[in-house]
C-alpha cells in the first residue's frame, strides 16, 4: 500500500495532468453564491455572500469535503451569528435549499473523479465521446441521479452541522468548544461518500464503514487529515488579502484559485479510501498509473 504523501503526489500529479475537472467545484460555488445572494435579499433585505459549507467562526480551518468549496477556506465577515435575527433566518433556509443541490452535486463530481482518474482507459469508451467535456457531463449526471438518495442524507447532516455554527453561538456563546464535536462528525464521516459511491450501499452502511476505517486506520487518517488542513488553513491565509482587494468578487476569485486545490484533496481521500483495501477485493476503482493520464 502507498503511503499518504505517494498517494498525495500522485493526486497531485493526475489533477494537473488532466485539469478539466476542477470547472466542476468551481461551477457549483458559482452558483452557491449567486443563489445565496438572491436569498438574502428576498428574506432579510442584505447583500451578502454565503459560501458553502459555511465554517465554524471558532476554528481557523476546516476538514476538507468531498466536494470542494470555497467555504472550506473562507467564510462570511463578519460571522452571521453577530447580524440580526431575519440574517439568520435566511442563512438558515439558504442551507435547507441547498442540501438536495448540493448531494446532487457532490454524488456526480465524485462520478466524475472515478470517471476520470480512477477507471483504467476504454478506447471504446474514450471514442464513444465527442470530447473530454461530454465524458465529464455524462458521470455527473449519471452519478448524481445514481447515488442522490444516500447522498442526500449526508448532506443533511452537513446541513444540521452547518445550523449549529449559526445557532451555537447565539445561543451558547459561553459555550466555545462546540467546534470540537462538530469537527469530530466531520472526520468520523470523512470517507463515507466515496464508501457510497465505490460499494453502491446507502448512507447508514457507508457511514458505519467509514467511522470502522478511521478506527482501524487512525495513524493514516490523521496524516491525511494534515494534509488536508495544511491546505485549507494555507489557502485560508493566502487567500484573505486577495478577497479584501478585490471585494464583492471575492469569493468568485477564491474559488477560482481553491478549485484545483479542493479537486487534489478530494481525489487524495478517494485514494486514501481506496488504499485501505487489497487489489484482489478493493471496490471498483483503482487509482490508475499517474503515466497512463498524461
Amino acid at each position: 500500500m502507498d503511503g499518504p504523501g505517494e498517494l498525495f503526489g500522485q493526486s497531485f500529479d493526475a489533477v494537473f495532468r488532466r485539469p478539466r475537472t476542477v470547472l466542476v467545484p468551481f461551477l457549483v460555488d458559482v452558483a452557491v453564491l449567486f443563489i445565496g445572494a438572491f436569498v438574502f435579499l428576498a428574506v432579510a433585505g442584505v447583500s451578502i455572500l454565503f459560501p458553502q459549507g459555511y465554517r465554524l467562526p471558532s476554528l481557523p480551518v476546516a476538514v476538507p469535503h468531498a466536494l470542494p468549496g470555497v467555504g472550506d477556506v473562507i467564510g462570511p465577515t463578519p460571522s452571521l451569528h453577530l447580524f440580526p435575527r431575519d440574517v439568520i433566518f435566511a442563512a438558515a433556509a439558504f442551507i435547507l435549499l441547498l442540501t438536495p443541490l448540493l448531494a446532487f452535486a457532490e454524488a456526480g463530481f465524485l462520478g466524475v473523479l472515478r470517471a476520470v482518474y480512477l477507471r483504467p482507459a476504454d478506447v471504446l469508451e474514450e471514442g464513444r465521446h465527442p470530447d473530454a467535456w461530454s465524458r465529464i457531463r455524462e458521470a455527473f449526471v449519471a452519478s448524481g441521479k445514481k447515488n442522490f438518495r444516500p447522498f442526500m442524507v449526508l448532506r443533511a447532516i452537513q446541513a444540521a452541522l452547518a445550523l449549529a455554527a449559526l445557532v451555537l453561538p447565539v445561543l451558547l456563546p459561553a459555550f466555545p468548544n462546540y467546534g470540537l464535536a462538530v469537527v469530530a462528525v466531520d472526520v468520523l464521516l470523512l470517507y463515507a461518500p466515496y464508501a457510497v459511491i465505490e460499494t453502491g450501499r446507502g448512507a447508514f452502511a457507508s457511514m458505519r464503514e467509514s467511522v470502522q476505517l478511521v478506527a482501524d486506520h487512525l495513524a493514516t487518517t490523521l496524516v491525511a487529515l494534515l494534509f488536508g488542513l495544511l491546505l485549507t488553513g494555507g489557502m485560508s491565509i493566502l487567500l484573505g488579502p486577495v478577497v479584501r482587494v478585490v471585494g464583492p468578487y471575492g469569493p468568485y476569485v477564491a474559488s477560482a484559485l481553491y478549485a484545483p486545490v479542493g479537486t487534489v484533496l478530494s481525489l487524495y481521500l478517494y485514494t486514501v479510501y481506496l488504499s485501505f483495501y487489497p487489489k484482489d477485493i478493493a471496490p471498483q476503482s483503482t487509482p490508475a498509473p499517474v503515466a497512463a493520464m498524461a
